[in-house]
């Protein structure tokens, strides 16, 4: 190598590596607020009730203007909306509009709750009237209320992001929504798709008697009109956010009839969200939810693990004779392969036998990795103040490649090449597990530490790993 390209090798590499930790950089979890900012550019500020899982942007009448839903937890927008998906749909009456509310006073507030912050309430009042939202910043549905001296009319829009959002209202006694009504619906919805994209459902709690769902003259949207009677509040919860299994199951969405059919990854989410519920049902503690969750798959897959390391063992014990075998032959493609599929019949070894628990435990770790990634648990552990979003100081990034490093030399069995192999094959989840949610982390450590334990059980199992060698193949 030429000497003068050597620094500039190595600022290339010091680049390199800046720009991918500045990647992987996790979002920290944003505290609760509001906050002014201009989302729609008509040069007025809007309030925007900014939480780790969207901002909501509401004007001066009271309607929502903007209703971003964060694909990244934990995103700082910081004012700047342009480009980013908005749920509330043009052309159509805002969210929240209210008929005859002009000019009222607003009143934002929000309830103490240390760093993270608390709910947020937006308070409209004129005259006799009033209409209120209490955002959570652990939900990414709003309660809304209206009270009026007079009968008003509340008109309720979505969906941002689609031509034609697929549109479903259940009368009571059905199972089946249809795609628009009248009367008082069980809900309302607006879908991207029948199971990804995002949502926007409307759920009475009080009043709804005389409600409609009606298309506008091209087809392509459809408005909720609401009748507020004089006197009688009016209330309902509105979702806005992904068309997603878990997500909705937390949010208690998943429950309504047509509206979301799980498919089979779906319900294997379901499966794994019952045990980490019940495990934070027994204890009180998300963390222990998911180790509950850890041994009982480990365990299920325990066999079949077991069947790996231990044919992964076996292989690297016969790696001499394989290379021997490829050495004499290496001009004979056909009398190699003759020799090494009879090495194998010897010493009893089946070559595919350690591929198929590798990849069942793949669609586990993706699974996992959605239902955690999606799921609220209003809490963290240790150092970790949310076990839905990354481990902000790495501590769980290197207890990875540690236990992954450990991992990697007992399957090599002292096998230079099987170890150099193992260690650049794990390199590239390193990559990954910078932005992995802490709980799935925590989930692939545990695994991982397993792991060792059974290897380290087959290892003493089989006795001396030691490479074979020419006089072990003669004898």
């Amino acid at each position: 190598m030429n000497h003068s390209s050597r620094p500039r090798l190595a600022k290339l590499a010091l680049g390199l590596t800046l720009g991918l930790l500045f990647t992987l950089t996790p979002a920290l979890a944003l505290k609760a607020e509001w906050r002014d900012a201009d989302v729609n550019g008509d040069s007025k500020p809007e309030k925007v009730a900014v939480t780790n899982l969207a901002d909501v942007a509401l004007n001066t009448q009271g309607q929502i203007v903007g209703w971003y839903p964060k694909q990244v937890r934990g995103t700082d927008f910081k004012g700047n909306y342009n480009g980013k998906l908005n749920l509330v749909r043009p052309g159509v009456p805002l969210p929240g509009t209210l008929s005859g509310f002009t000019s009222p006073q607003a009143e934002f507030s929000q309830a103490p709750n240390g760093n993270k912050g608390g709910k947020l309430t937006a308070t409209f009042t004129q005259g006799d009237a009033r209409l209120t939202y209490v955002i959570d910043p652990l939900f990414l549905s709003l309660e809304v209320g209206v009270e009026s001296g007079s009968p008003r009319v509340l008109s309720w829009s979505g969906i941002g992001g689609s031509d034609r959002p697929i549109t479903k209202w259940l009368t009571p006694g059905n199972t089946q929504p249809t795609e628009n009504g009248s009367g008082k619906p069980v809900y309302v919805a607006w879908q991207h798709s029948a199971t990804k994209g995002y949502a926007m459902v409307v759920q009475p709690v009080q009043g709804f008697d005389q409600a409609k769902l009606t298309r506008t003259s091209s087809g392509d949207a459809a408005t909720l009109e609401v009748s507020v009677p004089a006197g009688q509040p009016t209330s309902f919860r509105a979702y806005g956010g992904f068309n997603e299994m878990v997500r909705l199951h937390v949010e208690r969405y998943l429950e309504l009839p047509g509206l979301f059919n799980p498919d089979i990854w779906g319900r294997l989410s379901l499966a794994l969200l019952w045990v980490m519920e019940q495990g934070h049902r027994w204890t009180g503690s998300w963390f222990f939810g998911i180790v509950l969750l850890t041994l009982i798959v480990r365990l299920l897959l325990w066999p079949l693990m077991h069947q790996q390391y231990k044919s992964m063992a076996e292989m690297n014990k016969i790696q001499p004779l394989i290379q021997e075998i490829n050495k004499k032959f290496k001009d004979n493609p056909e009398k190699r392969t003759e020799a090494t599929m009879k090495l194998y019949q010897e010493h009893k070894i089946n070559p595919f036998a350690g591929c198929l628990p590798l990849f069942l435990q793949l669609p586990v770790l993706f699974v996992l990795w959605k239902v955690i990634a999606n799921y609220e648990f209003g809490q963290g552990v240790l150092w970790i103040p949310d076990l839905a979003l990354p481990d902000p100081f790495y501590i769980l990034p290197i207890l990875y490649i540690l236990t992954t490093l450990a991992s990697t030399y007992l399957s090599a069995a002292g096998n230079p090449d099987a170890l150099r192999q193992g260690m650049i094959m794990n390199l590239v989840f390193v990559f990954f597990i910078f932005s992995f949610p802490s709980g799935v982390s925590i989930y692939w450590i545990l695994s991982m530490v397993i792991t060792l334990a059974q290897q380290w059980l087959i290892k003493r199992s089989l006795g001396d790993l030691k490479p074979a060698t020419a006089n072990a193949k003669s004898k």
